[in-house]
């Protein structure tokens, strides 16, 4: 009998970001973002935005590492061309932005709120996103690879597409997203929450749909037990 050949998955290129050569530091130590403010073509380290709030700001073509911002307001803002290495964003909130070519790795993102946001060639790496929030927002051409997203909530996001590798879902929520074509092999998804229809078109591995047999089981009050020997 002749094997049919499989097709393989399309997987949408990541646009890679425009980025400035690297140097030393451009910031001014001390220099507050400020709302509306554009900044360009800089290298950022080494400095501490916490708690600062600054509404529609935009920075382009910047290098980013060793920066913390815990709990940073930076809502409606406008992120092109971004690459953020060992950073602590955790709890910030980018309620309504915009984020575009970006790169992050070996960030601290825990509960960031990114509700309502656009993100498009994104590519993610070794980054905590434990409890992050993704309510309502926008993804295209992203990747999540070795990331934890434990507890993170997707509640009626567009995930169509996005590749999630080697990352720790356990415990999310996907109720309402679009799944379609959003490729999960590799990933643990122990108890993640979502509806059966949710994960129509959804890419999963053979371990992956033995462990979510058991969490659909319980949820329909079903009883699995093995034969008596």
């Amino acid at each position: 009998m002749t094997k049919k050949r499989r097709t393989p998955i399309a997987i949408n290129k990541i646009a890679e970001p425009e980025l400035p050569d690297p140097g030393p530091n451009d910031w001014i130590v001390g220099q507050d973002l400020e709302a509306g403010e554009l900044y360009s073509d800089m290298v950022i380290s080494d400095q501490d935005f916490g708690g600062q709030s600054a509404t529609r700001v935009a920075i382009r073509r910047a290098r980013i590492s060793n920066v913390k911002a815990v709990a940073a307001v930076l809502k409606f803002s406008n992120l092109a061309d971004l690459r953020l290495d060992r950073c602590d964003f955790a709890n910030v909130d980018f309620y309504g932005a915009s984020l575009k070519r970006i790169e992050i790795a070996d960030c601290r993102m825990t509960g960031v709120r990114l509700n309502e946001v656009q993100i498009s060639d994104a590519a993610i790496e070794g980054s905590k996103f434990d409890l992050a929030q993704f309510r309502s927002s926008s993804l295209k051409d992203c990747r999540f690879v070795n990331c934890d997203l434990r507890e993170a909530d997707f509640y009626e996001a567009a995930l169509s597409g996005i590749v999630f590798s080697s990352c720790d879902l356990r415990g999310a929520q996907f109720y309402g997203a679009n799944l379609k074509g959003t490729d999960f092999r590799g990933s643990q998804l122990e108890g993640m929450q979502c509806r059966a229809e949710n994960l129509a078109g959804a890419i999963i591995d053979t371990v992956q749909v033995v462990g979510l047999a058991r969490d659909f089981a319980n949820i329909l009050g079903l009883k699995v037990n093995d034969p008596q020997e």
